[in-house]
């Protein structure tokens, strides 16, 4: 495929994701709400709620994450010999970060599922 069109595909994905960034970061709100909420009466139902919706938000996270890691890694074996020292350097930068955050992602979503206490993580 086309370079150029190859990326002009890239950017339509990234559009939708941060559509998706947008409804995270309102059922962030949301699950916010069910949390204070908890924290003010102690409903239990409130607790589920929060933290159903805190997981639900991380798991998509991590699809998230990992796309732009396989991106990333396909740029990275896609790079030809001949590129720069500086567009090396950019991109192994790059997908390390990419993967630093997959891994962030998923230490995040085990806590998420894994802690009992009242309190969450707000981090997307």
């Amino acid at each position: 495929m086309n370079k150029v069109l190859k990326t002009l595909e890239e950017v339509r994905i990234e559009d939708w994701i941060w559509i998706i960034y947008l409804f995270l970061a309102s059922f962030a709100l949301i699950s916010n709400f069910f949390e204070k909420d908890y924290l003010i009466t102690g409903n239990k139902t409130s607790k589920k709620a929060f933290k159903t919706i805190n997981i639900a938000n991380f798991i998509i996270v991590f699809f998230i994450y990992l796309y732009f890691v396989l991106l990333t890694y396909s740029r990275f074996k896609e790079r030809e010999n001949h590129t720069s020292i500086k567009s090396m350097i950019v991109t192994n930068a790059n997908f390390i970060a990419a993967t630093l955050f997959l891994i962030g992602g998923i230490i995040y979503l085990f806590t998420e599922i894994a802690s009992d206490n009242e309190t969450d993580v707000d981090i997307l």
